[in-house]
């Protein structure tokens, strides 16, 4: 059984790295922290919808800090997204495009796996 250590999202174009964290009682999904862009707050996550050994769908939530409105439904164009092979960089990314900005992210993941054996060690 392998269990994450950690998921950093990368953005491709500047290197910059974040470490993306959990929420308590959500922990299939793996979050950014959110951030503003115009008049909107953003958060992207990684939904690895119970199957931690498959690619991770990117989601988003995005609010309007004016109005107050969520702009993100299951039907919205931000969720499910999937990352796509990009030869330039040799590596799998997620396009993420809202008004006027677009962010070409991947994932770097550190895992663990455990497992035990049983073994008698003695001399012949």
């Amino acid at each position: 059984m392998s269990y994450f250590i950690s998921v950093k999202m990368v953005n491709v174009d500047t290197k910059e790295e974040e470490v993306l964290h959990k929420i308590k009682g959500r922990d299939r999904i793996q979050f950014k922290e959110w951030f503003a862009y115009k008049n909107y707050k953003i958060q992207l996550r990684l939904d690895y919808n119970r199957k931690p050994d498959e690619p991770p769908m990117l989601d988003a939530d995005i609010d309007n800090i004016t109005t107050g409105e969520h702009l993100c439904s299951k039907r919205s164009q931000w969720h499910h997204t999937e990352a796509k092979r990009d030869d330039a960089s040799k590596t799998d990314v997620y396009t993420f495009k809202f008004d006027g900005l677009e962010l070409r992210l991947s994932i770097i993941t550190t895992r663990a796996i455990n497992f035990s054996i049983d073994a008698i060690i003695g001399k012949r």
